[in-house]
């Protein structure tokens, strides 16, 4: 079974950190990091992962920016919005937006792998 690309994007390395540690020996690979919502475009456009792991609250283009962004290139584009900030309002916007589904920080590694396994995939 091939691997799913995941593309993550989080302003804290510490996040991307951690994903990337929950991921390891997993059937996901995380193929990009981005801390930057422009360059995490950029980097959709270039690769094209399965999965687009993308925080809520950044410096300079919001994640719902981003994801907007990343949907006008690939309309069934998989994004998943993550947050502490899970707001009710915040949730509705993300996914009246287009995103996939929306995960609420923090999290543990077997509760993120389910999550992640009930994902669809891009096609």
């Amino acid at each position: 079974m091939s691997k799913v690309n995941v593309m993550t994007v989080d302003d804290s390395a510490a996040i991307l950190t951690i994903i990337a540690a929950y991921l390891e020996d997993s059937e996901f690979n995380v193929v990009a990091s981005e801390r930057d919502g422009r360059r995490a475009v950029q980097r959709f456009e270039e690769i094209r992962p399965d999965i687009v792991l993308l925080d809520l609250i950044m410096p300079g283009q919001s994640g719902v920016q981003t994801l907007s962004q990343i949907l006008a290139i690939d309309p069934e584009a998989c994004v998943v919005m993550i947050s502490s900030l899970g707001t009710e309002d915040a949730i509705h916007e993300c996914l009246t937006t287009g995103a996939t589904s929306f995960l609420q920080k923090p999290f543990t590694r077997d509760d993120f792998i389910a999550f992640m396994r009930g994902l669809p995939r891009s096609a």
